[in-house]
């Protein structure tokens, strides 16, 4: 049987990477909207100096 403080630690752990995760999830949907806004229009294609 596990230790009532482990059981704790455990559970803790476990709510703390659901929560990450549906952070995580709720952000990209936010950014692909917001994404989905841009005016594409003034988009230019990015040109590196590292000749």
């Amino acid at each position: 049987m596990m230790p009532d403080g482990l059981k704790f630690l455990l559970l803790f752990i476990a709510v703390v990477i659901v929560y990450t995760i549906v952070k995580v999830v709720g952000y990209m949907r936010k950014s692909e909207q917001q994404w989905q806004q841009v005016d594409k229009s003034k988009l230019r294609d990015w040109e590196d100096d590292d000749d």
